[in-house]
């Protein structure tokens, strides 16, 4: 059986199609490692990132967020926004100053985590980092702009309340 010479022209469909489904199988692999599976780096998973459980503990100025003592130097805690998707993040610096964001990316809108090694917010979805020593001003990209701030308030019985 005798084929004829596939034409250049035919070739370079075959190789446009084999790159767009390769491309095609990137993006479902990325979505579904940053949406579906969750971002499992070393810095996502430190227990100072875990959620405060149910904010039921109350005192004079308010629902208390966290205890200073429960949240160690270079640590950060999130708590929920009322009527917001992505929590609210507590951070203590290394400087001893507790200070609170929106966690929510200013580029895209992904809940951004604290790196305890890099002392950064970091957002898991493109990579845009925010300091929080510097009011969450923007370290990297693609976010232009910093973390919405939240006010807290440390009282003299070590509990911290929003507003």
């Amino acid at each position: 059986m005798h084929s004829e010479p596939i034409s250049r022209r035919r070739a370079l469909g075959f190789i446009a199609a084999g790159a767009g489904v390769a491309a095609a199988v990137l993006a479902v692999a990325v979505f579904s490692k940053n949406y579906l599976g969750g971002n499992t780096s070393p810095t996502n998973i430190s227990p100072a990132n875990t959620p405060i459980a149910n904010q039921t503990r109350t005192s004079s100025q308010g629902n208390v967020l966290v205890h200073t003592s429960d949240l160690p130097g270079n640590s950060a805690k999130t708590f929920p926004i009322v009527g917001q998707s992505n929590p609210g993040l507590i951070v203590h610096l290394a400087d001893g100053r507790f200070v609170a964001f929106d966690s929510t990316c200013t580029h895209a809108g992904c809940a951004v985590n604290y790196s305890q090694q890099d002392k950064l917010l970091e957002c898991p979805c493109h990579g845009a980092t925010f300091d929080p020593a510097k009011n969450a001003a923007v370290v990297q990209g693609p976010a232009q702009t910093p973390l919405a701030s939240l006010k807290i308030s440390v009282h003299a019985d070590g509990t911290i309340t929003q507003g």
